[in-house]
Parts: C-alpha cells; structure tokens; sequence
C-alpha cells in the first residue's frame, strides 16, 4: 500500500472556491482502481491549512491516479489559490507477505525471571 501526505496552505480570500475543488477530487478519486481512501483535513490551529491523505494500493496505481484527467484539471487549477507550494510526502506499507504454518503450541516459551 501507497500512502501520500500532501500539505496545502490556501490563501483566506479564496479557501471557499479551493475546497470546492478539493471536494470534486475526493469524489473522483474515490471511484478510480486501486484508491482505498482520499481525504482532506483542515488544521484545528491554522483553517488555511489543509492536509490530504490518500492510500493506494500500490504505486502503479497511483501513478495511474496521476495521469488522470480529473488531476490534471485539478493541478491547472490550484496553484492560483496557494499561499505557498504544496508538499508532499509519501510513504510504503510493507505488508506481511508470507504466513507462518506454526501454531503457537508449535513455538518454545521464553524462559522466564522471577524477581
């Protein structure tokens, strides 16, 4: 699994016209292959600060993701709202991939101290 953190800091005077684009993101990018969630959170301390955290199930996936039209749109949009550039972070979940056949009746107990 893909997880991708991106932070926006958005202008005051236009935080309404932003969100309703982020909002039409959401909607879109849920319905594509492989998205397992897509939301933006705003900052408790800064309203101007806005988070979106998305999980994918992998990268090939998100790469899809960006290629969207939708995304493209999106991003001709953006840039006139930002205070600032947007940042980004992204992160892997390695899963457990394989299945251990013990049981734990299988395994040998710890030795154990008494104090």
């Amino acid at each position: 699994m893909i997880m991708v953190q991106s932070t926006f800091l958005l202008e005051a005077a236009n935080k309404d016209a932003v969100i309703k684009l982020m909002k039409k993101m959401v909607r879109l990018c849920r319905q594509e292959h492989g998205c397992l969630s897509y939301e933006y959170y705003e900052g408790v301390t800064d309203p101007c600060r806005v988070i979106l955290l998305q999980e994918w199930e992998s990268a090939d996936c998100l790469q899809e993701h960006y290629q969207t039209d939708h995304m493209a749109d999106f991003l001709s949009k953006l840039g006139k709202y930002l205070g600032s550039p947007v940042t980004t972070r992204s992160y892997v979940s390695q899963e457990e991939t394989t299945a251990s056949a013990h049981s734990s009746n299988d395994l040998p107990k710890p030795e154990q101290t008494i104090h």
